[in-house]
């Protein structure tokens, strides 16, 4: 229970350094990187190879039943369809394919 409240603590001091423009740094803070199952809901928040909170998406860490492909030395390199990436503010994921709007050619 005490490494639950440790990386509680973690999770609510941690702020995003993941590169934004200027106008955007208000609405990126407090946004830590995360990936969901959606047929679950499960949440995983994005780790370092040390097992750290880290400041970008990184398939580090997280479960074994998530990857679809791996390389010879058992690294991620490919999730299940059903994990997104998006970014964890307290009490609720973010996800970016909801949240991205991509200009649309002529």
């Amino acid at each position: 229970m005490q490494k639950h409240a440790e990386t509680q603590r973690q999770h609510e001091s941690f702020v995003s350094s993941t590169p934004v423009s200027g106008d955007m740094r208000p609405v990126m803070s407090g946004l830590i990187p995360a990936f969901r199952d959606t047929s679950t809901g499960e949440i995983h928040l994005s780790l370092d190879q040390n097992g750290e909170i880290s400041t970008e998406h990184s398939f580090f860490h997280l479960p074994k039943h998530w990857v679809s492909h791996s390389t010879s030395s058992g690294e991620a390199m490919i999730l299940m369809p059903t994990i997104e990436a998006g970014y964890w503010r307290p009490h609720h994921f973010i996800a970016i394919t909801k949240h991205l709007r991509l200009p649309l050619d002529s």
